[in-house]
């Protein structure tokens, strides 16, 4: 600073204006391309901490598709067999040779209305692109994709949701009146199995019976939808992300 100082002075001293004011100009510029460089800089460490962010979500995306898709490969042979095996017992009871024993047997020892979600998705990564919107910095084909694949799924899933909540409003009627097959939940001693079966309202167990069985073969079926599109989905969603972590 000291030498700007002299040589200022010098050129002022000397009456030397127009060199004067060149000088100033310049050394304005020089401040200028200086804070300009230190902008420059700092947005380019903001893009690359926001580089690494973005990688490392998109990782933990991919390891959620694949833990995922390792849960449905788990789950959708039970789905398959339950349902199979509902619609046995529904076929039974549907037959012109079907009695009144036949519906009663189902019923009390071969039927468990019972329902559980099979698969709890791992949503984390996707959830923190979204709230951090680190999701629009994407590239639009990866975004849409991502978009488009959790949005059909959050929609089967709140379908699933709602027909769970009325499929337990009929459960619940049906357990108030009605035991069933012994389950490690509902092991309800033969005492009480005699008690509520030998005076039963036939009509109203026939009732019953169907709506339940009913609702558990939509939710079965919505199930099975739900994870046979996120598996085959994921397939290409997963492909499309490793593709995007290879050029990153």
């Amino acid at each position: 600073m000291t030498l700007f100082k002299n040589i200022r002075r010098t050129i002022f001293n000397n009456a030397q204006t127009s060199k004067y004011l060149k000088y100033a100009i310049g050394e304005i510029i020089l401040v200028v391309i200086g804070i300009l460089i230190a902008l420059q800089i700092n947005n380019w460490n903001e893009d690359r901490k926001t580089d690494v962010r973005i990688t490392t979500l998109m990782t933990a995306l991919r390891n959620d598709l694949l833990q995922d898709k390792a849960l449905i490969n788990q789950y959708l042979p039970e789905i398959n067999n339950q349902i199979l095996w509902n619609e046995s017992l529904r076929n039974r009871i549907a037959k012109p040779s079907a009695k009144i024993d036949t519906l009663i047997k189902i019923a009390r020892h071969e039927f468990n209305p019972n329902w559980t979600i099979p698969v709890l998705y791992n949503n984390n990564a996707f959830k923190s692109l979204n709230e951090t919107g680190l999701i629009e910095i994407l590239p639009d084909s990866i975004k849409a994709a991502i978009k488009d694949f959790y949005a059909t799924k959050n929609n089967k899933k709140e379908l699933i949701d709602k027909i769970s909540i009325d499929y337990s409003n009929k459960v619940s009627s049906y357990v108030d009146t009605y035991t069933f097959g012994s389950t490690a939940l509902h092991d309800q001693g033969p005492l009480i199995d005699s008690l509520v079966w030998d005076s039963i309202d036939l009509g109203d167990l026939a009732a019953k019976f169907q709506g339940i069985s009913n609702f558990k073969r939509i939710l079965y079926d919505l199930t099975k939808d739900e994870m046979e599109f996120s598996l085959n989905n994921s397939k290409t969603l997963l492909f499309t992300i490793s593709q995007y972590l290879k050029v990153k």
